[in-house]
């Protein structure tokens, strides 16, 4: 069920937020209950014969869960030691047979010139997502960080419909303390009309922005996909309309997951915060899908860069060496598995892989830029303007090359796209189906949104729009500031939002891309 449906805006949701409230007059644990039953219908509208995969996920890591904690309780180290390894393997075996078996499969059967044949596996929906989730509860469980719960805490926790799909990736101490407040229920006037206004927002980028720009980008990239050339021109325009479909699509999405979160009173955390307007890839990864780079920096790249930085230290290799060892090799893993999380393919592998030579250069830049300014006694307030927009452009430039890579369907199809964008072809083929001048002028729009413009959570700051509002309220500052407020403007520009939002579903409901992964 797509939250940009009519189904799910005038059925679903009004159907379980009424049901939700009215039982919460009665009775808190009827009103989670109510909530948690209504999570697993979302999921089952899909394909009701994945609910028992999901309802099995939950109850296998709830039940490891209680022996990591008890373990954890009577100091039994080697015990709790066992139970996470078993546990974290488990979800990662649940989420490899059914996203990598069939590539797996397939490159053997090229490899070894075999036919192997093995019945097409269906990924089930969001099964990257709350495979990871998972794996967070049972290491922050190792660590200590988190006590018991009852199980419908727990399946509340780990199946609400909200960020079930596609994130954001939330973690137990940080939501389900927020089902146990006193504030959970009463504020539910105000929690509604702000998570309305969240949800509208997010919806009128979805339909009328990023579906926009993925008509325009669709046609090409399958131009590309069927062996057609796009010249210079048009290549650049493939790839700055799916960086704008991707960016509004994920935004849009984010947006609504979190303002439907709030409806029931629960305030997620962030998942995007203009990463466009960042000056560099790191900064970039910081505000772009938050919450999975937030888990793989936590429970990979931190545990992997201690583990080396241990042994280097008392070593004598130089500086560089242990930085490639403690910084740039981390940070190189933890980018390709972000790549490979994404998708079982070798356009995943090889956009991973970019984004690691990315963030290794900027690492090493930022390190050589220190030593530097530590020399010449200056500090980063010191550079020039010139300096911040030639980083702020290689960035986006180096964000679009790696989105081709992300968006085609084959590594050729992208070498299509690339020799355009590099001058290898003639302009032929899809060239024709661009009406280049309007494209321009609706790329130029949504620069400027993204550029200027505030973002959803700085028009909501007044309301405390995610949980960690507070660590985020001064990053990324937008040239036009605005602060919602529910008077007369406030109202009509929401209701203006909601009504966009609304009449572009007639082109048709589009998934959210990261339904895919």
């Amino acid at each position: 069920m797509l939250f940009n449906s009519y189904v799910f805006i005038f059925g679903f949701m009004p159907v379980t937020l009424i049901g939700f409230y009215s039982l919460a007059r009665v009775d808190r644990e009827w009103a989670k209950t109510f909530l948690m039953l209504a999570s697993f219908a979302f999921y089952g509208w899909w394909d009701v014969r994945y609910v028992p995969l999901l309802a099995a996920s939950v109850l296998f890591n709830y039940f490891v869960g209680k022996r990591i904690q008890y373990c954890v309780g009577v100091s039994q180290t080697r015990a709790v030691k066992i139970w996470r390894n078993c546990g974290v393997l488990a979800n990662l075996a649940l989420l490899g047979y059914f996203k990598y078996t069939n590539f797996l499969v397939d490159n053997l059967n090229v490899a070894f010139d075999t036919a192997f044949t093995l019945h097409h596996i269906v990924l089930p929906l969001g099964i990257s997502f709350f495979s990871f989730q998972k794996i967070a509860y049972l290491i922050d469980s190792a660590r200590g960080q988190i006590k018991q719960s009852g199980l419908l805490g727990f399946s509340l926790f780990a199946a609400f419909f909200p960020q079930l799909i596609s994130g954001p990736i939330v973690r137990y101490d940080e939501v389900y303390p927020q089902f146990e407040s006193r504030r959970f229920i009463p504020a539910a006037k105000r929690n509604i009309m702000v998570g309305l206004v969240i949800f509208a927002i997010g919806l009128a980028k979805k339909t009328v922005i990023a579906d926009t720009a993925g008509g325009i980008a669709t046609p090409l990239f399958d131009a590309a996909s069927h062996g057609e050339t796009l010249g210079f021109t048009v290549g650049w325009i493939a790839a700055a309309t799916y960086t704008v479909q991707l960016y509004f699509d994920f935004s849009g999405y984010s947006d609504m997951a979190i303002g439907l979160a709030r409806m029931f009173g629960i305030a997620l955390p962030l998942n995007f915060h203009s990463p466009l307007r960042a000056s560099g890839i790191i900064d970039y990864w910081r505000r772009w899908h938050m919450t999975l780079q937030r888990l793989m920096v936590s429970y990979l790249y931190q545990p992997l860069s201690l583990a080396i930085t241990r042994k280097a230290v008392n070593s004598d290799m130089g500086r560089w060496s242990v930085f490639g060892l403690s910084v740039a090799a981390p940070a190189f893993i933890s980018f390709v598995v972000i790549g490979i999380w994404h998708g079982a393919g070798w356009t995943f592998v090889l956009f991973g892989v970019m984004h690691a030579i990315y963030v290794c250069t900027n690492e090493a830049w930022r390190e050589d830029l220190k030593q530097r300014r530590r020399r010449l006694k200056r500090s980063a307030q010191d550079d020039g303007l010139a300096s911040r927009i030639f980083y702020h452009t290689l960035t986006i430039i180096c964000v679009m090359l790696a989105n081709v890579m992300f968006r085609a369907d084959h590594v050729a199809t992208a070498g299509v796209i690339y020799q355009g964008m590099f001058g290898f072809a003639d302009a032929v083929g899809a060239a024709g189906t661009v009406d280049t001048v309007k494209v321009l002028f609706f790329l130029l729009g949504a620069s400027a949104i993204i550029a200027i413009m505030p973002n959803t959570q700085q028009i909501m700051r007044c309301y405390v729009p995610a949980v960690n509002w507070r660590q985020w309220r001064n990053v990324a500052p937008s040239l036009v500031a605005y602060r919602w407020r529910p008077n007369a403007f406030g109202i009509l520009a929401a209701g203006a939002a909601l009504f966009l939002g609304l009449a572009f579903i007639e082109r048709g409901e589009t998934a959210f891309l990261y339904f895919n992964f």
